[in-house]
């Protein structure tokens, strides 16, 4: 992490809560005139990102952080997205992540997914309206990051309604746990391909495909950083179906060959994000 900035991540302290939110960061810079480029990649997991005092723009895959003091708060919804992304922040900024569990967001959504929002990232996120603002504000008026936990902890402990859709919770679990594919993990629940497909775009706004692709993705990810295998190795272990296949896979999703992705990769914080960061 560049020495203008800091970023720093943590989990909720209600125990009960970790099990919808993975974590929680935080990343700002008063650094005038200080820039970073940077990539980030494709998850399972989707985020809520909230910006103070600057203004968010997109073209394509490519967004643009900017001060803006008469911006309160922008708030953005990230969900699943294929293949990388890059950005440009420019300081001063104060950021905050709230990172969600497979499937987390939804306890905390009285309607669908798909019903809440159907782009990604979404500009104006403010499903959570007036009542996360306010929470929001006493957040960014304390220095205290177990404060600022205790806060978000609070809040979102009072926002839970229980997604209860059994099916579907059993069928991502499918996924995460055994090596079943979409039709096996179909049969195993007793219901057709179609309808599955139907479960995760209501939910998740992605096909059952393309989230066992981001599980295979990010378990690599994984395995790397914590034993740093052979990429031969890392390919079968992941049951990619040979290193041609590997490559293919990691240059559609990353835009980079498996070597140069991970010669390249910078971890921020202690959990699991991992960008590339192009100049800072």
């Amino acid at each position: 992490m560049h020495e203008n900035e800091h970023y720093f991540t943590v989990k909720p302290n209600n125990k009960a809560l970790q099990q919808y939110i993975a974590y929680y960061y935080f990343n700002a810079s008063n650094t005038e005139g200080f820039v970073k480029s940077y990539i980030f990649y494709p998850h399972y997991r989707n985020a809520i990102t909230v910006y103070k005092q600057s203004k968010i723009s997109f073209s394509g895959s490519k967004s643009r952080v900017t001060p803006c003091a008469k911006q309160s708060f922008e708030i953005i919804y990230t969900g699943i997205h294929l293949t990388a992304r890059s950005g440009i922040i420019q300081a001063p900024f104060d950021k905050i992540g709230i990172v969600f569990q497979p499937l987390g967001l939804n306890h905390f959504l009285s309607q669908p997914l798909s019903t809440v929002v159907t782009e990604t990232p979404k500009v104006n996120f403010n499903y959570f309206g007036k009542d996360f603002e306010q929470v929001l504000t006493q957040v960014y008026s304390t220095n205290s990051t177990h404060e600022k936990t205790k806060l978000l902890d609070t809040f979102f402990s009072s926002k839970i309604t229980h997604f209860q859709d059994e099916l579907f919770l059993k069928a991502v679990d499918l996924l995460f746990k055994t090596e079943l594919n979409i039709q096996e993990v179909s049969n195993t629940l007793g219901i057709n391909r179609k309808t599955l497909l139907r479960l995760f775009q209501k939910h998740l706004n992605c096909s059952p495909k393309e989230f066992s692709t981001l599980i295979k993705f990010r378990k690599a990810i994984d395995i790397y950083q914590k034993y740093k295998p052979a990429l031969t190795d890392l390919a079968y272990q992941n049951d990619y179906y040979d290193q041609a296949d590997f490559i293919k896979h990691f240059k559609k999703v990353t835009g980079f060959n498996p070597k140069a992705f991970f010669g390249n990769l910078s971890h921020l914080g202690t959990e699991d994000t991992f960008w590339t960061i192009l100049n800072s």
